[in-house]
């Protein structure tokens, strides 16, 4: 048979249905293995398979979508994003400011992971890692060139499992986002921590006018 975008993907999901089954996960779209938990987030694994050039490039990313946080910080954010006070490019039209302001305030995801390389373990070298590895990130004309892609695909589960259950807490979204954070933080009525977040986030970000915006936009 020859191997296509389509092809490959069914045997890469094929694959991973038993283990992402047996824990509740859901196939969508062919290449989404999605789980609802039951305080509303969505645990989401992606296979990004594209042949654009000639040959496959495969991208493994996971993510952790909370609509309803989301929702709520994005009404501050669009306040923000409309406030007069803040400067767009130049030569930006009102089309692509009022596309970019829809982009961003339509966006559920609170966590995302693309680079795996941040999951080995601390002890081990980089190196080792990668040559055990690498299928997270993958180019190929032949899925067989990687002889251990079904050992390497059952791994990638593995790591996406320790990846959500970490993510998947108020205190890790309090430490480790942006604005997710400043909102929960303010929310939450703890005032100390919101000012000390906030001002590590005006000396970290590119761009301090949308962060201070944001924070004079908090209820």
């Amino acid at each position: 048979m020859t191997e296509s975008t389509k092809n490959i993907l069914k045997a890469l999901t094929d694959f991973l249905k038993v283990p992402f089954n047996e824990n509740g996960y859901i196939l969508k779209k062919d290449r989404y293995f999605e789980h609802v938990e039951q305080n509303g987030r969505i645990r989401r694994y992606a296979i990004n398979l594209s042949n654009k050039k000639g040959w496959f490039s495969l991208h493994l990313t996971l993510q952790m979508l909370d609509p309803a946080l989301m929702k709520s910080v994005n009404i501050i954010l669009e306040k923000a994003l409309r406030d007069e006070r803040l400067e767009y490019p130049e030569n930006w039209s009102q089309s692509i400011i009022e596309k970019t302001i829809k982009t961003r305030t339509s966006n559920h995801i609170v966590a995302e992971l693309t680079d795996w390389r941040g999951l080995k373990d601390p002890s081990e070298p980089l190196e080792h890692f990668n040559k055990r590895f690498s299928i997270w990130l993958y180019s190929f004309d032949h899925l067989d060139e990687m002889p251990d892609w079904e050992e390497q695909l059952m791994a990638s589960f593995e790591l996406a499992m320790i990846w959500f259950r970490e993510v998947d807490s108020d205190d890790w979204i309090r430490s480790n986002t942006v604005y997710p954070s400043l909102y929960l933080l303010n929310k939450e009525g703890l005032k100390q921590s919101l000012e000390k977040q906030y001002r590590a986030t005006l000396q970290s970000s590119e761009d301090p006018q949308e962060v201070k915006l944001f924070h004079e936009y908090l209820p």
